[in-house]
């Protein structure tokens, strides 16, 4: 291991280089967010003097704790990480926004050295969350301040990813979960129009169609209001989070807190609106594996329902799954209903609505045999396409058991080689996604490329003929 400086706009900052890789970790985009800047869009980060190490991963923005029991993470949360090719370069750029139901998830889950050792830079982000970033109060508070945060970070990767060896001509946006449906609606901000030149969407809840109108967020600022007590703009965070998580477990949706159709950060519906790049997009076959496993377990991050469809459309849906999938056990052709209607068909009306070149995939590599336990849930595309399969912040979708290795690392190769190559090159290796054809990549322990995978499923949804 060795130290290495980089000269960024606002100082100089010390990170360090292993095996062909350079990592700076807590690079600050913008002044914390704290004090009279609590509810305030981001300001510019103060200079510094001398060297700043970059050593250690920063705060996380707060947010409950994992094991449910209190409340983690710090208001001065506005930082971003750099994984960096060792070698001198011109580097296309991969600029990563978690998820995590727009209230949990940090930029220090991602190990990108991976993309880096093959070429890319990439830069993992952090923003307000909750409350504390998407608050519509505009009494006390800045409009969609999680969203100008992103596009700060952006402005922020456009002035110093060349110091490390970065392409800011060349720069992807990608996420996946509330990153991915976050990536949909930046693809709608006019702030954001050239700070990226296309874009990858991985399982976006509800992409192009999970925003509030002023009314409905208005609604679910008196409830937050109404749990918290006091001046929102004085009480402690903490206080904060446990308010917005009681409202949020109630809600009847997995995401209670959205940005805002304000008519200026957010003009218009994503859904409304064309991207103007290139859009890698895609779903797991078994989203909904993943929070069928939280919720009987008993966890309470999220709140509960789907985010898409209300409760009379959902029962529909599983009703129609069940006589479609006859030879499914009832349980798990809802569950498919559920993954449809909040993940699958979105990303399917997001990619037919576009004019500018889409491809599609769909993750279908299963940890389980059918029947038998989790098949391709929600996150676990995120562990493969960064070719990181052994981070210990993706082992709790394997649970108890040990992984096949070998099949689990094939299959990570096979993505983490596509997801590259689009960045690298704009095309990820397989035909256009066009409603003619409705082409889809299905990753597998055999990958295949198939012309309107489940169609009989996509019918239901009266998409297409």
């Amino acid at each position: 291991m060795t130290f290495v400086d980089r000269q960024l706009a606002d100082g100089i900052v010390r990170g360090v280089e292993r095996d062909g890789v350079q990592v700076f970790l807590g690079l600050p985009y913008a002044a914390p967010p704290v004090g009279g800047l609590r509810f305030r869009a981001p300001q510019a980060v103060t200079p510094w003097a001398g060297v700043r190490d970059a050593l250690e991963p920063p705060p996380m923005a707060p947010q409950p704790a994992l094991t449910g029991k209190g409340f983690v993470g710090s208001e001065d949360c506005l930082y971003l990480n750099v994984y960096a090719p060792a070698a001198p370069g011109h580097y296309p750029v991969l600029v990563w926004i978690h998820g995590g139901g727009a209230v949990m998830g940090s930029p220090n889950q991602f190990d990108g050295s991976a993309f880096a050792r093959d070429g890319v830079v990439v830069v993992t982000i952090a923003y307000r969350l909750g409350v504390l970033g998407m608050l519509y109060r505009p009494d006390i508070a800045e409009v969609n301040l999680s969203t100008l945060d992103q596009v700060k970070a952006l402005e922020w990767v456009r002035d110093n990813v060349s110091a490390f060896g970065g392409d800011p001509a060349r720069v992807t946006l990608g996420g996946q979960s509330n990153g991915g449906r976050t990536v949909g609606t930046l693809l709608a901000v006019p702030a954001a129009d050239g700070l990226f030149k296309q874009a990858i969407i991985q399982s976006g809840t509800g992409v192009g169609s999970v925003v509030d109108t002023p009314d409905q967020a208005a609604k679910v600022a008196e409830a937050v209001q109404a749990e918290a007590g006091g001046d929102l703009r004085e009480l402690p965070a903490e206080q904060i989070v446990a308010a917005q998580q009681r409202v949020g477990v109630s809600s009847g949706t997995m995401v209670t807190y959205r940005v805002v159709v304000d008519g200026t950060v957010l003009p218009r519906r994503p859904g409304e609106v064309k991207a103007k790049v290139p859009v890698l997009i895609g779903t797991n076959h078994d989203e909904q594996d993943l929070f069928h496993m939280l919720t009987r377990g008993g966890a309470k991050l999220l709140g509960s329902g789907s985010t898409v469809l209300n409760p009379e459309e959902l029962a529909t849906a599983r009703a129609a799954y069940r006589e479609l999938l006859p030879d499914w056990p009832a349980e798990l052709a809802e569950r498919h209903a559920f993954t449809a209607g909040d993940w699958w068909i979105p990303a399917i009306r997001f990619a037919e609505a576009q004019d500018r070149p889409v491809w599609m995939y769909r993750l279908d590599w299963r940890i389980m045999p059918f029947g038998k336990g989790m098949g391709a849930p929600h996150m676990l595309d995120v562990a493969l396409m960064f070719d990181d399969i052994r981070n210990v912040n993706w082992r709790y979708l394997f649970g108890a058991r040990t992984p096949d290795w070998e099949r689990l690392q094939a299959v990570a190769t096979e993505m983490h080689t596509a997801w590259v190559r689009f960045i690298a090159s704009g095309n990820p290796g397989w035909p256009e996604y066009v409603p003619e054809s409705r082409t889809t990549r299905l990753f597998d322990n055999e990958s295949s490329t198939v012309d309107d995978p489940d169609r009989e499923q996509r019918l239901t949804w009266a998409l297409g003929s």
